[in-house]
C-alpha cells in the first residue's frame, strides 16, 4: 500500500484526543472564570459598604438638621460633631446660601442621595458577584464627581466661610476614601477589569432602575417632610396670633354688633338673674360642640352670679337649614327637635341632661334614639313623641333658632355671642375667658376690677 494510505497511529488518536481535551479544559476555565466574582472578591465591597453607610448617616443626619432649620419646626439640639454656634457650626454652613442650589435644591439632601446610591452599588456588588464589574463601573463614576463637590466645599469652607461643618468633612472624607480604594483596586486588577461584562441585560436594568427610584424616594421624600414640616410651623404661628388677646381685641373691637333675641322658650343654664349672657349656637352632631359646651358650662358654674349661658339651636342639616349646601349633619335636625321638646316638658334641668345624652353617644344618632334617651329622664314619653312630629312647639322652635342663625349669616357651629359680639372660633377655653373679661371691662367700665374664677 502507498504511504498516503497507511491508517492512521495510536499516537496519532492520543494526540488528537488530549489536544481536543486541552481544548475543552480552557473553554471550561473560561467559562468559569466568566463565573468567578469579577476581578475582586467581596471584601472591597463589604469596606465600600461601611463607607457608604457612614456618608449615608452623616448625610442623613445633614439633611434632617437642614430641614428642621429651614422649616423653623423646633430648635435642634447640638450633636458631638455639630453646634449651634462658634467656628464649629455646622447650622451656620446648613442656613448658608451655599446650603442649596438653584435656590430651592438641598446640597445635604443630593449628598443623602449620592450617599444611598453608593450604598445600592456596593451592596448589589456584594451580593451579586456577576454585577461586580457593573457596579464598580458606576461607583467610580459617582465618586468622581462626588470628590468634585466634596473640593468644591471644602474650598468654601476655607475661604468664603468662617465656619466649620464637621458632619461635612465627614462626607468628604467617605468620598476621597472611597474613591482611592476603588482607583487602586482597579488599577491593581486591571486585565481582569477589562474582561467582558458578566451580568444579563435584565440585571442591569434592575440595578440602574432601583439605584435611581431609591435616590428619587429619598429626594421628594425630604422634600415633602419640609413642606409638611414649613406647613405646621406656619400653621403654629398663625394659631398663636389667632390666640393673641391683642389681635382679639383689636379684631373684636372693628367687628360689627350683633342683636341676638333671647326669650323664655330658649334653655338657659345658670342664674337668671346673671347680668352677662352667652348666647351659644350649638349642634348635637357636631364633634367639637360638646367640648366647647363643657367648658362653657364648667365656666358659668364656677361664675353663677356673673354669667349665665343661653343654647340655640343650629343643626348643620338640610333637612331644616336652607343656608346649609350639605347635609353635614343628617341627624341633627331631629336630635335639636328631641332635645327641645326635653326643654319644653321638664324645664333648663332636663334640657342639658338629655343633651349630655346626645353629646355621649353621637355616634348612635343615625339609630333615631330620642324615645330610648328620654325614658332614661322624668318625662311623659307620650308628650314627648307627639313634640317630635312636624308641625309641634318644638320643630317650631328649632325653626326659629335656625332662622336667627341664618340672619347672622352662621356656616359652622359652635358659634358663640358675648356683649353683641361675635367670638372667633375654635378657641382655646383659657382665651375665652380673657375674652369675656375684655368685653365686660370695655363695655362696663363700672367692672374694671371683675375677674372670672377658673378654678
Amino acid at each position: 500500500m502507498e504511504e498516503g494510505n497507511n491508517p492512521p497511529s495510536e499516537g496519532w488518536f492520543v494526540s488528537r484526543w488530549l489536544q481536543r481535551r486541552s481544548l475543552a479544559v480552557a473553554r471550561e476555565r473560561e467559562t468559569l472564570s466568566q463565573d468567578k466574582p469579577y476581578f475582586c472578591g467581596p471584601v472591597p465591597f463589604i469596606v465600600l459598604v461601611v463607607l457608604a453607610g457612614i456618608g449615608v448617616f452623616a448625610a442623613g443626619y445633614l439633611s434632617y438638621r437642614h430641614i428642621m432649620l429651614v422649616s423653623d419646626s423646633a430648635v435642634v439640639g447640638d450633636s458631638i460633631l455639630c453646634r449651634a454656634d462658634g467656628k464649629i457650626s455646622c447650622d451656620a454652613i446648613l442656613l448658608s446660601e451655599y446650603a442649596t442650589l438653584a435656590d430651592h435644591i438641598s446640597s445635604a439632601v443630593l449628598g443623602l442621595m449620592g450617599c444611598a446610591f453608593a450604598l445600592w452599588c456596593a451592596l448589589n456588588g456584594l451580593f451579586s458577584r456577576r454585577l461586580r464589574k457593573f457596579c464598580w463601573v458606576f461607583l467610580l463614576i459617582y465618586f468622581f464627581t462626588a470628590i468634585g463637590f466634596s473640593w468644591y466645599f471644602v474650598y468654601l469652607m476655607m475661604f468664603e466661610m468662617d465656619n466649620i461643618c464637621t458632619w461635612c468633612i465627614v462626607v468628604h472624607a467617605v468620598n476621597l476614601s472611597s474613591l482611592v480604594l476603588l482607583l487602586v483596586i482597579a488599577v491593581r486588577n486591571r486585565k481582569e477589569f477589562l474582561r467582558p461584562e458578566t451580568s444579563s441585560l435584565g440585571e442591569r436594568v434592575y440595578f440602574l432602575v432601583g439605584g435611581v427610584v431609591l435616590s428619587l424616594l429619598i429626594f421628594f421624600a425630604s422634600g415633602m417632610w419640609e413642606k409638611h414640616l414649613s406647613l405646621k410651623a406656619t400653621q403654629a404661628k398663625y394659631d398663636a396670633v389667632e390666640e393673641d388677646m391683642v389681635v382679639i381685641a383689636a379684631r373684636l373691637n372693628a367687628a360689627p354688633q350683633y342683636d341676638v333675641p333671647i326669650s323664655d322658650q330658649d334653655p338657659v343654664f345658670g342664674l337668671p338673674s346673671a347680668p352677662f349672657v352667652i348666647i351659644l349656637f350649638s349642634d348635637f352632631q357636631c364633634p367639637i360642640c360638646p367640648g366647647t359646651e363643657r367648658a362653657l358650662l364648667a365656666l358659668v358654674s364656677m361664675n353663677r352670679d356673673v354669667l349665665k349661658l343661653v343654647y340655640k339651636n343650629y343643626p348643620l342639616s338640610t333637612d331644616c337649614n336652607r343656608y346649609i349646601a350639605t347635609n353635614l349633619h343628617p341627624m341633627a335636625c331631629q336630635a335639636a327637635r328631641a332635645a327641645t321638646a326635653t326643654f319644653i316638658l321638664g324645664g333648663n334641668p332636663l334640657f342639658f341632661a338629655y343633651g349630655q345624652l346626645l353629646f355621649h353617644h353621637q355616634k348612635e344618632l343615625k339609630k333615631a334614639p330620642w324615645l330610648e334617651f328620654a325614658a332614661k329622664l322624668p318625662l311623659d314619653l307620650s308628650k314627648f313623641e307627639n313634640l317630635l312630629k312636624d308641625g309641634s312647639k318644638a320643630a317650631e322652635k328649632v325653626q326659629q333658632d335656625v332662622e336667627l342663625g341664618i340672619r347672622l349669616e352662621l356656616t359652622s357651629t359652635p358659634q358663640i355671642f358675648f356683649e353683641k359680639k361675635r367670638l372667633p372660633s375654635k378657641l382655646k377655653p383659657e382665651t375665652l375667658v380673657q375674652i369675656f373679661e375684655h368685653l365686660i371691662h370695655s363695655n362696663h367700665p363700672d367692672k374694671q376690677d371683675l375677674k372670672l374664677r377658673t378654678q
